[in-house]
């Protein structure tokens, strides 16, 4: 082959390339590949002898823009995650090959859910929770969390004012001024136990090591996330339920759901 031809060759790869990729973007931009545009994928394929090795790395980058799009709202609807799982069986893909994190996917398909009036529900055999359920009672939430209450702690403080020594004779000094010890009080988060936060249709509850408790959501009295944590107050109960846990966004909305939908 002649170095002309090679360069053509090459130039006509990756337009070959370009092509394929701007039509494969522009069939996905609604996460739906028909049987028209795989035909019409397939002849740029193979007008511009582009290798499986080609193919596969530009299947891998439009689906990860697709699923890149899907969670940009943070909410994964029914739709959205049928199409995903179609696309990714479709191109044979792996759900490692477009950076999918199983507990952000969790989190965005729950909350879409949850705002379509929807919450998810947890089977029995799917978790470990040792509590006894009321009749008709179903789990809809279960996370590792923490405990905590406030506590007022009292700490020592030295202060004092100006001090100095005199020389009285040799070997001899003599100290003045004035030295104290003093106590400060504050109020911290102590933890207090470790365990698990569950939500059911019926109440909020909390599952540790050494304490538990639970509340229906007629109880309730009010419910806030705050930087420190999860505060539940409960009727009749001034201090309150504090729990710390590492997401909030789809708890709060379970919550707050059931709370406004209550009869």
């Amino acid at each position: 082959m002649s170095l002309l031809n090679f360069i053509k060759s090459l130039v006509s790869e990756k337009e070959g390339i370009k092509e394929y990729r701007e039509k494969l973007t522009l069939f996905l931009s609604d996460s739906i590949l028909s049987e028209d545009e795989q035909k019409e994928l397939e002849s740029i394929s193979e007008k511009f002898n582009l290798t499986p090795d080609d193919i596969g790395k530009l299947q891998k980058t439009a689906v990860l823009g697709v699923y890149q799009d899907v969670v940009s709202d943070k909410r994964i609807t029914e739709e959205e995650k049928q199409s995903l799982e179609v696309l990714l069986d479709h191109f044979e893909l792996k759900a490692t090959d477009i950076d999918f994190d199983q507990k952000s996917f969790n989190k965005f398909y729950s909350l879409a859910l949850i705002e379509k009036g929807i919450l998810p529900e947890i089977k029995e055999g799917n978790h470990d929770l040792n509590i006894i359920f009321k009749n008709g009672e179903v789990l809809h939430f279960g996370a590792v969390s923490v405990l905590r209450k406030l506590k007022r702690v009292t700490t020592r403080i030295n202060y004092g004012g100006f001090t100095g020594s005199i020389k009285i004779m040799k070997g001899v000094r003599y100290r003045v001024g004035s030295i104290g010890v003093g106590t400060e009080s504050k109020e911290i988060l102590a933890p207090e136990d470790s365990g698990a936060f569950y939500i059911t249709n019926q109440r909020v509850g909390y599952l540790g090591n050494r304490k538990q408790f639970s509340v229906p959501f007629n109880k309730v009295h009010s419910f806030e996330i705050r930087p420190e944590g999860m505060f539940i107050f409960k009727e009749g109960k001034e201090a309150p339920f504090i729990l710390t846990l590492d997401d909030y966004d789809v708890p709060s909305a379970m919550i707050s759901f059931i709370i406004n939908n209550e009869e």
